[in-house]
């Protein structure tokens, strides 16, 4: 009895260290789902991006730690373009990025835009284009590779103020082969201004450069098309929402928030002499307008 007791207890204390283990690799495997890839503070030396022309460092004005990244604009149609690109270490379908934006009374390019941002992967489409268009400072996305790669996909985002630094954060989900299901989000300071839940970014059959399974590898900063100076400071990328730290200062015109109608009251008639009357059929009762839905603020 005593021997089939031990045995017992043997085979409790094995089935409980299994599901600690169980437990703990579960935990782990949850936590590691999400990820940030990086934070670049963008100072000498600190930085995972090269420097080209058209690019230098500046003590001022900074968002965060001593220098931030000083993108100088030629002017319209001047400038070929010159990039640099840092990659994310894995590829992902479910991309999101925060970074902190000055526009020292910049001048957008009216006729090609100007292009702040390239997300996409070296060998294939889709790529996404972040980028302000027709000579206003919104924030914008093209969504590139449509149709074998022979169509450019329009997505107006919302206004940028000038002349102090503003949070971006933005998010790309890739969409299912030939279904409108990729999303495309942006947001200023905290405040959504682009909302887009519907959008066919992969083709249903591969053609060309197009491919139905490729997901996003890097991230790409262009200087090209446009007038004056911008500046980026703390870039972050990550499968996660990354969010803005600190108390960015509030937009001087902030999006206003739309409010339902109010439901429709029914009238009180005016006081009459009663009468005999016969009944008369029920009358449908007054219905309330139904609740916007699918908001988009630009």
């Amino acid at each position: 009895m005593r021997m089939e007791s031990v045995r017992r207890n043997r085979r409790s204390t094995t089935a409980s260290i299994a599901c600690l283990v169980l437990i703990t690799v579960m935990l782990g495997a949850s936590s590691a789902s999400a990820a940030v890839y990086w934070d670049d503070e963008l100072e000498p030396g600190n930085t995972g991006y090269p420097l080209v022309g058209g690019m230098s460092y500046s003590s001022n004005p900074v968002y965060s730690g001593s220098y931030s990244l000083k993108e100088h604009f030629l002017g319209n149609h001047i400038q070929g373009g010159t990039y640099t690109d840092r990659y994310f270490g894995t590829k992902t379908d479910n991309l999101w990025s925060r970074y902190y934006l000055y526009l020292d009374n910049f001048v957008v390019d009216e006729a090609a835009g100007t292009k702040l941002m390239l997300q996409g992967s070296e060998c294939c489409y889709p790529s996404f284009w972040w980028i302000m268009l027709f000579g206003k400072a919104a924030l914008s996305v093209q969504v590139q590779g449509i149709n074998g790669g022979t169509e450019t996909l329009n997505v107006y985002g919302p206004t940028i103020p000038q002349n102090r630094w503003v949070c971006v954060e933005t998010h790309i989900k890739l969409s299912s082969p030939g279904v409108r299901n990729g999303i495309v989000e942006a947001w200023i300071d905290g405040v959504q201004g682009l909302a887009r839940y519907d959008v066919q970014m992969r083709d249903a059959v591969a053609s060309g450069r197009h491919s139905l399974t490729e997901n996003l590898t890097f991230n790409r900063l262009y200087v090209q098309h446009g007038g004056g100076d911008l500046y980026i400071d703390k870039l972050a990328f990550g499968d996660q929402r990354i969010g803005c730290s600190g108390n960015p200062p509030q937009s001087s015109s902030p999006t206003p928030v739309v409010q339902p109608p109010p439901p429709v009251q029914p009238t009180t008639p005016p006081a009459q002499t009663p009468q005999v009357q016969a009944p008369s059929p029920a009358q449908p009762t007054i219905v309330p307008p139904p609740t916007p839905q699918g908001l988009i603020f630009q």
